[in-house]
């Protein structure tokens, strides 16, 4: 029987795929990339049930066979199989990164990719119906209970947020919305433009202009809403401090044209979407690429470090510190010196430092 896929999504910005499929021994949940992403990723697999009884050794023929294997009989719950899985009564959550995703049945967590899967070389998946694993050759990794694993408050956490901003009773941007306006005019004054930057698409995005002592100043609002893909990988139980981030602008209006500004202004906007956009996340010294940007600079830098103004302290979001990053325009020789090496980007940010450079766009020679 071939297998037939039982219910399929995409996550916000269609950058990979979840699907529950099931043939006539088998039900899995797939996470595959979108065409764009599938030479940076690959497709990760979760054993959901078996239907049939299942086998006393690994299931090597089915591999071999390429279709789904069956869980061994030692790690399963229901050594004799269970019944098919209805269609009707699945349900795919995405994790708020958008880079992982669990399936419901029934409203009960059947099976989890966790976001960070997609990362490492060996996939992970977790199932409800898998009570054990044995050395390093395994299928899928039991999901145990609440008090045992992460995943369920994690997968918990994600309903609430989903369901949190699907309620029309109590909508939640109006109030992210002001809290962000009121903070940054707390700074920089009156806000005099409010764009919109989200092309109609989930979450509210917005950026606002300011002015002050002679200097434009442009910040986003909304970006912070998700947390980044990577972050949770890469800084495990200190991501909460640096997977939300809103991004900022500052130009000297006497070094550049209204147009010029406007034009750096648009490079900024576009920028708030990328860690979705691409399943990345932007940090201390990531630079992006804008053809937006006057001659002889051809990306932007990213730091909180260049500030030099009174500290501001930016909205929590659902309990996370947000970071703010100015973007500030560099030449592609100093882009270069930037990759050359990881961390190469803080080495960059130094030397500007020392050049006495700030969050402040100015007209300057390269400072290399």
């Amino acid at each position: 029987m071939e297998p037939q896929v039982l219910i399929e999504q995409p996550n916000g910005r269609h950058t990979l795929y979840a699907s529950v499929e099931q043939d006539d021994r088998t039900a899995y949940l797939y996470l595959f990339p979108a065409e764009l992403q599938s030479k940076k990723y690959k497709m990760r697999a979760c054993w959901l049930r078996n239907l049939l009884p299942a086998p006393e050794v690994k299931d090597l023929a089915a591999m071999h066979n390429g279709t789904a294997p069956m869980l061994q009989r030692k790690f399963c719950n229901h050594p004799d199989g269970r019944e098919p899985l209805k269609a009707e009564l699945l349900e795919i959550v995405w994790l708020p990164e958008d880079d992982g995703a669990a399936v419901l049945y029934d409203g009960e967590i059947l099976g989890v990719i966790p976001g960070w899967s997609l990362y490492v070389d060996e996939a992970v998946a977790y199932a409800a119906d898998c009570i054990g694993v044995e050395g390093d050759d395994f299928l899928v990794l039991p999901l145990g209970d609440p008090e045992t694993n992460q995943q369920y408050a994690n997968v918990g956490r994600a309903v609430a947020f989903r369901n949190q901003w699907n309620s029309v009773e109590e909508p939640v941007w109006p109030q992210i919305q002001e809290n962000f306006i009121n903070c940054y005019e707390a700074h920089f004054g009156k806000m005099l433009q409010y764009f919109a930057i989200d092309n109609n698409e989930w979450p509210p995005m917005a950026m606002g202009k300011f002015e002050k002592d002679h200097v434009v100043y442009f910040l986003t609002m909304g970006a912070s809403i998700r947390p980044m893909p990577w972050v949770s990988y890469l800084y495990n139980d200190t991501s909460e401090a640096y997977r939300r981030m809103e991004l900022a602008l500052a130009v000297d209006k006497h070094a550049y044209s209204e147009e010029e500004i406007m034009k750096m202004a648009e490079s900024i906007a576009t920028m708030a979407d990328i860690p979705w956009r691409h399943i990345s996340w932007l940090g201390e010294g990531h630079t992006i690429g804008s053809s937006k940007l006057p001659e002889p600079f051809e990306s932007m830098v990213l730091s909180s470090a260049l500030y030099n103004g009174d500290a501001i302290q930016l909205p929590e979001m659902y309990g996370d510190k947000v970071n703010l990053f100015w973007a500030s325009p560099v030449t592609q020789k100093e882009r270069e010196f930037a990759h050359r090496k990881p961390n190469g980007g803080y080495e960059l940010l130094e030397i500007m430092i020392q050049k006495d450079m700030t969050h402040v766009v100015k007209k300057r020679k390269s400072v290399l």
